[in-house]
């Protein structure tokens, strides 16, 4: 019996006033999420802000505060020298009044970005800036300083636009001046010379990650999990399915939560059928497999914003279809902190 760990990264939300009062994923039946949820074990544990902190503490078992703009260097592949600082960047439209990050980046707009970023980068001087960019208008940026700026971080609202740019300042202004008030913000500094030690429990050492996720990504490889790139959920789950054969599989669903920060609540639910509806019609391939869905953290789909909160997990044999009598969904039913969960889940006798 090998270990399927699906990741849907967002998932929980608040209650939707369209769908009654409930939340997404309460607000449908999930045939193949609820028999998890029913012939197995259901329950909560601690969410995290971000999905690299919630997999660091999943994963080790500790609560490591790793920067994002490193971990996603490590998960892009970027070269970071000790005396330098990667940042992850983010798009965002600055105003006379706040700071809106950009979700809704067009492929022109990003393209546009991109060179406009390009351009101005002699403004950052002697700081050396290096660009590697991604999808939609995001990317890392690393520079050679030993400073670290504190930059406000997405999802959440910035109110103040005045928030202090230091060595970054002519900068951002500039790429905003050209671009009618779209620049980028960096945030998330690290650096290597700060970087503490990371060790993968023994239960998942042996596990592949799957994802396109910089973020996910970059945790796999500071634990030195072998990873799978792939460009989307669904050539995503073909891999998986086709590597459970031989070994456990953690999977990363990201879109649940890309949509969810485009105040989409109706699209979220498409996005989680469709996961669901993949699983019913490979059924064949997951029988007599535990598969375990997890969830790193809430994703408003009215806000946009990331949700403090206690986040769902669900975990069983797959066996042949019966009437589900659980949903899957937010719950208060038994708690397993964050740093056992990955160890229940992945034992043969996971929590009860």
């Amino acid at each position: 019996m090998n270990n399927l760990i699906i990741l849907l990264d967002g998932a929980a939300d608040d209650d939707i006033p369209e769908f009654g009062g409930r939340t997404p994923l309460e607000s449908f039946e999930k045939p193949f999420m609820d028999m998890v949820a029913s012939n197995g074990c259901i329950g909560w544990t601690e969410g995290r802000e971000y999905t690299h902190l919630y997999l660091l503490e999943l994963l080790t078992g500790q609560p490591l505060n790793t920067p994002r703009g490193l971990v996603e260097a490590v998960g892009l592949g970027v070269p970071v020298d000790p005396h330098q600082v990667a940042y992850r960047f983010s798009p965002a439209y600055m105003y006379e009044s706040k700071v809106d990050w950009a979700y809704r980046v067009t492929p022109e707009l990003s393209s546009s970005l991109q060179d406009a970023m390009v351009r101005s980068l002699d403004m950052l001087g002697d700081l050396n800036p290096r660009l590697y960019f991604y999808e939609d208008g995001r990317g890392v940026m690393t520079v050679d300083t030993d400073e670290v700026v504190p930059f406000p971080m997405p999802p959440a609202p910035v109110s103040d636009p005045a928030f202090p740019m230091h060595h970054f300042d002519d900068y951002i202004r500039k790429v905003a001046s050209e671009m009618d008030g779209l620049t980028v913000i960096p945030w998330g500094g690290g650096s290597l010379s700060k970087l503490g030690g990371h060790k993968v429990i023994p239960e998942a050492r042996n596990m592949v990650m799957i994802s396109k996720s910089p973020s996910a990504l970059g945790v796999g490889g500071l634990l030195n999990i072998r990873r799978d790139v792939v460009d989307n959920m669904w050539s995503g789950f073909q891999e998986a399915f086709r590597l459970l054969r031989s070994g456990d599989v953690f999977m990363h669903v990201e879109e649940t939560d890309d949509i969810s920060h485009r105040r989409a609540p109706d699209q979220k639910v498409s996005v989680l059928k469709e996961v669901d509806d993949l699983l019913v019609e490979n059924l064949d391939r997951l029988l007599g497999h535990r598969v375990s869905f997890i969830v790193d953290h809430g994703t408003s789909s009215l806000s946009g914003q990331h949700l403090r909160m206690n986040v769902p997990f669900a975990v069983s044999e797959v066996v042949e279809p019966s009437e589900p009598t659980v949903r899957f969904c937010e719950n208060t039913y038994r708690h397993v902190p964050l740093g056992e969960l990955a160890k229940a889940l992945l034992s043969h006798s996971p929590p009860s």
